[in-house]
């Protein structure tokens, strides 16, 4: 294990508590990372499907693991519903503390130290599950859904409850150097384009690679690895499919996350870890990825304009017609950008998005609370102006950013505010359908799901916590880290 990998948001120490191997349990989260909701169109359930991807971040059990939770039979509220009964309001959050998890269908074990989670849902086929864990190996796991939302099999190995078997280490790739070059160690981010059927899925890393002795960062490498998402092996896996960050004499650095417009692909800069020269400062707080040629990298020098410490999460989405604004252009595109140092959320507007050189501007600034970690947009109907959620391991808050008046309306409070017991929202993920949103963040410290209800987009200030998904984490003070409660897998 890498100490110095952890991100940012995942601030305990690394402490295990309890050496003895056992599996972790299924009837409990265990430091709660990377998060993704899916609610099939043609389906009988209300709430719809929530996918967890625990880290066992302090090393307790001999695995991480995903879990599929079905969200009707935990009893969560429906959808949509308004707050107008005052008697269930005063009794947020609701404690669904039996996540009536089916180890035998529900479950698989993963490594550890995962990170972000993303799904690929097109049409034709079953959903998958992409998950990065920066365990030694630095795997990349990948889990199939099935139909009913619920079953899940390791799409890499013959054993469908263990993952670890036959994972896809992104690191000693055949026709790698003897430096290891290209290698992506402690991968972190990921991303896929989610409704393509030909698409790919994009993996960040935290940890930069080249020659042992060297002194230099400029001989160092961050890439961003890409395969495809309907056959991620070894096979797929060469030396082409690392993507260098640092070419055209950009300074390499490493990116936390990365996200998929219509011709590049947007980077979030970050602190490396490096073997060689210890952690360095980011070398970008924003490049840009010609995926038609991906040897073409630019450089935004967003820290030009703003004295920006790194970043963390980032989306893009494309933005209307200038003439009709209930159309989209893929001209022009619109980027937000999780800013650390201080904590802030730029937007950026992209025009001529398709462009060899397409041209940028910050069209706002919002400071944020500290600890900014992942973000969502929630988008409203066309010619509106979008939601953005932002999770902040520092406020224990969901902090919603209003578009359309171009401030914070809303902070929603996902823990208990006790020092002792810090929530540390992070993973991050949405369901939007017509005029009402449900959020998902997970308390990486505590070991819940929490679930924020806005019924009506137009009210986003109203916007509530309306249930805690899990048992409470316990800690031990003394040392920071979670108590190794028995397993029952």
């Amino acid at each position: 294990m890498r100490p110095y990998l952890v991100t940012s948001a995942l601030l305990l120490l690394s402490s295990c508590v309890d050496t003895t191997q056992k599996p972790p349990p299924s009837t409990r989260l265990v430091y709660p990372s990377g998060v993704a909701f899916w609610r099939p169109e043609v389906t009988s359930s209300t709430n719809g499907f929530l996918y967890v991807a625990g880290a066992n971040f302090d090393k307790c059990y001999e695995s991480g693991a995903v879990t599929a939770l079905d969200l009707d039979a935990l009893g969560l509220r429906p959808f949509g519903k308004d707050f107008a009964d005052a008697a269930e309001v005063g009794s947020f959050p609701a404690l669904l503390t039996d996540l009536k998890v089916d180890a035998n269908r529900s479950y698989v074990r993963i490594d550890s130290f995962a990170g972000e989670m993303t799904l690929w849902t097109p049409p034709g086929r079953s959903p998958r599950l992409f998950v990065p864990t920066r365990a030694e190996g630095s795997y990349l796991q990948v889990i199939d859904v099935a139909d009913d939302g619920l079953g899940l099999t390791c799409a890499q190995s013959a054993s469908n409850r263990d993952c670890r078997a036959n994972a896809l280490s992104l690191v000693g790739v055949p026709g790698a150097n003897k430096d290891g070059v290209p290698g992506a160690p402690a991968p972190l981010g990921v991303t896929v384009d989610r409704f393509n059927p030909d698409g790919r899925v994009w993996v960040t890393h935290t940890e930069l690679v080249g020659p042992p002795t060297t002194d230099t960062q400029a001989d160092l490498q961050g890439y961003l690895v890409n395969l495809p998402a309907a056959a991620p092996t070894r096979e797929t896996l060469t030396t082409s499919s690392f993507v260098p960050l640092g070419v055209n004499g950009l300074l390499p650095g490493a990116a936390h996350s990365v996200a998929i417009g219509s011709r590049y692909l947007y980077a979030s800069g970050r602190s490396s870890a490096t073997q060689q020269l210890g952690t360095l400062s980011a070398a970008y707080v924003l490049r840009l990825v010609d995926r038609t040629a991906t040897d073409r990298v630019l450089e935004t020098d967003v820290r030009s304009i703003y004295s920006i410490r790194e970043a963390r999460g980032v989306a893009v989405v494309s933005r209307p017609r200038s003439d009709d604004p209930t159309q989209v252009d893929l001209d022009r595109e619109r980027v937000y950008l999780l800013a650390r140092g201080p904590d802030t959320l730029l937007i950026i507007d992209i025009e001529n998005a398709r462009a060899d050189l397409p041209t940028l501007r910050v069209v706002s600034a919002q400071s944020l609370p500290e600890g900014a970690s992942e973000l969502e947009v929630i988008p409203r109907a066309a010619g509106r102006g979008n939601l953005v959620a932002v999770t902040g391991s520092g406020d224990e808050a969901v902090s919603i950013y209003d578009e359309e008046v171009g401030q914070l309306v809303a902070q929603v409070l996902v823990g208990d505010q006790d020092p002792a017991q810090p929530s540390q929202p992070y993973g991050l993920t949405a369901d939007v359908r017509g005029n009402s949103a449900r959020l998902f963040t997970t308390t990486f410290g505590d070991g819940r799901v929490a679930v924020i209800d806005i019924p009506n987009l137009d009210r986003p200030q109203d916007a509530r916590r309306v249930a805690l998904l899990g048992v409470q984490q316990l800690r031990d003070t003394r040392q920071g880290t979670s108590v190794c409660q028995e397993s029952s897998p």
